[in-house]
């Protein structure tokens, strides 16, 4: 098959050369097993770190025993009888460039063990931040900054932990419940899930800001109309902030547990965050196009709402795209001889991409945004 992408809308090539955000991520593969994560470590990863609480008091080690991709990544321990970041888990800002807007995503697994807390079940997990990073039940004011970490609750439930001018849960941070597939998201013990996040900032002092949240690939939750700041801080970390508690000590766990971190990301590109997804049937790989046919591979994301792209139909054959929710969910289908390709009004979000031509097809997982 000829190759049918000969070029793409300069629009996308005009927003890739523009953007100089670079990905800092790290998969801990370089790294002794059993050896100490501290402060310096993760520089050592090329992250810029300007303070540490856990790390550099043994309850941070690479583990070679779990990993989701590779052989490494990073195991974080919860003492028994301990809550607070002081005694608990590891904090940490990973400091990068700062954005309007910001994307992260990482690996977690909890132990199988893994204790919620005593008669208070709840602890945070990593999220983006930005500025002064209110948090810890304190006031956010507009130039303090504001932090949107997770946080799991009774029995493991998951909630966004949002920190913001005008939280309605003060002084602490609002309790935002993640929702999957219809139903509330809870944490399933010796498992691996993905957590993916993207925040905006607003405006000047506009109620414009926006926090979105994905788990293993599925929304699960978009809350917008935000005021984080009135300083014009960005979002500049991302907020490595996991121990048990609240503040006292019906938080703490009765043993001692684990959770492990991997493949941590932090972009102000969404591509370099939605890796694509092929969705070939292995049982019926010829109807499936081969990879030197795979138009997308030189899509430059994200695309954007309503937009018109170019194709090099070269055979004038038929195309046929169609597109669907991140659930799989059918939107739209465009069949056409032509060589424009416009993409639906959709909201910004992941989508899945299916490009049919002469009886064969692939489809890709891309990010739309408005």
């Amino acid at each position: 098959m000829n190759k049918i992408i000969t070029s793409i809308a300069a629009v996308f090539l005009l927003s890739l050369l523009q953007s100089n955000a670079q990905l800092s991520s790290t998969g801990f593969e370089n790294l002794a097993d059993e050896s100490v994560f501290t402060q310096a470590s993760w520089t050592a990863q090329g992250f810029t770190v300007p303070w540490v609480n856990g790390f550099n008091q043994n309850r941070a080690y690479i583990d070679d025993a779990f990993a989701k991709s590779g052989t490494k990544s990073l195991r974080v321990t919860f003492p028994a009888n301990n809550f607070g970041p002081g005694n608990s888990g590891a904090q940490a800002p990973l400091m990068v460039t700062p954005a309007n807007q910001l994307y992260m995503s990482y690996w977690v697994r909890f132990s199988n063990n893994f204790d919620y807390g005593g008669t208070s079940e709840g602890g945070k997990l990593p999220g983006l931040g930005g500025g002064g990073r209110c948090s810890g039940c304190t006031t956010c004011d507009g130039t303090n900054g504001f932090t949107a970490r997770l946080m799991w609750r009774t029995g493991g439930r998951l909630v966004l932990y949002l920190y913001h001018l005008d939280k309605s849960n003060p002084p602490c941070g609002d309790n935002n419940t993640l929702v999957v597939g219809g139903a509330d998201y809870y944490i399933t013990k010796g498992q691996w899930f993905q957590v993916t996040q993207r925040v905006k900032v607003n405006s000047g002092n506009n109620h414009d800001g926006e926090v979105e949240l994905w788990i293993n690939g599925q929304s699960a939750l978009l809350r917008t109309g935000i005021q984080f700041v009135t300083n014009g801080d960005k979002v500049d970390n991302l907020y490595f902030s996991t121990f048990h508690g609240g503040s006292s000590a019906a938080w703490s766990p009765g043993s001692d547990v684990h959770i492990w971190f991997d493949d941590i990301k932090i972009s102000a590109n969404a591509s370099d965050i939605f890796q694509p997804l092929s969705l070939s049937n292995d049982d019926n790989k010829d109807n499936v196009l081969d990879s030197s046919d795979d138009i997308f591979k030189d899509f430059i994301q994200p695309l954007r709402s309503g937009q018109t792209f170019s194709f090099k139909n070269e055979d004038e054959n038929e195309l046929e795209l169609e597109w669907f929710d991140s659930r799989g969910k059918f939107i739209e289908r465009n069949k056409n001889t032509s060589d424009l390709i416009i993409v639906p009004h959709l909201k910004s979000g992941i989508y899945i991409i299916k490009f049919s031509h002469q009886g064969k097809w692939i489809a890709r997982k891309i990010w739309v945004e408005n």
